[in-house]
C-alpha cells in the first residue's frame, strides 16, 4: 500500500523538480533578469527509479523515492527523497532535475495527491546558477503529472 500511494507523490515530485529544472534552463544568464519564465513540463514515471521501505508498514524517519522522465518544454529526468513523518499534510522532499544545461534543485512539502502541489525552486547548477521561484504539480493519473515552473526573474 505505502508503494501505490507513495508512487503518485513521487511522479509529482519528480515532475515539479524537472518542471523547476527547465525553467531555471530558459533563464540562464540574461535570459530570466527582465522578466519570470514560464515552463510547462510532464513527467511520467520510471519505475526502476524508485524504492521504499522494506517492511510492511513505514515508520518515520523511512525514506522512498522517485525517478521521473520529463518532456514538454525541455527534456531531462528528475529524483527525489521523501521521508515519513508523523501528521502533516505531505512528505518533506528533495528533487533534482537533471537537464542538458545543470540541474535545479527544488525543496517542499508534497500531498499524497497533487493539485498545483507548490515546491520551491531553492537553487540551481549551470545554465541553472542562482535559480529561485515556484513549481507548481498536478498528477494526471498514476504515472503522469504536469509541472507548470514559475521561475523569478
Amino acid at each position: 500500500m505505502i508503494a501505490r500511494r507513495h508512487s503518485k507523490l513521487a511522479i509529482g515530485l519528480t515532475a515539479v523538480a524537472a518542471a523547476a529544472v527547465s525553467a531555471a534552463a530558459l533563464a540562464g544568464p540574461g535570459a530570466a533578469q527582465t522578466s519570470g519564465t514560464e515552463l510547462h513540463l510532464t513527467a511520467t514515471a520510471q519505475k526502476s527509479a524508485s524504492f521504499f521501505p522494506k517492511h510492511r508498514h513505514a515508520v518515520p524517519g523511512d525514506q522512498l523515492g522517485f525517478g521521473d522522465k520529463v518532456s514538454g518544454d525541455d527534456t531531462g529526468i528528475t529524483r527525489a527523497v521523501c521521508t515519513i513523518v508523523n501528521g502533516g499534510n505531505g512528505l518533506p522532499c528533495v528533487v533534482w532535475v537533471k537537464l542538458s544545461k545543470g540541474t535545479l534543485a527544488l525543496q517542499g512539502m508534497l500531498p499524497e495527491k497533487a493539485k498545483n502541489a507548490p515546491i520551491a525552486v531553492v537553487g540551481g547548477t549551470g545554465a541553472y546558477n542562482g535559480a529561485r521561484g515556484t513549481a507548481f504539480a498536478t498528477d494526471e493519473g498514476s504515472s503522469k503529472t504536469k509541472i507548470v515552473i514559475d521561475l523569478l526573474p
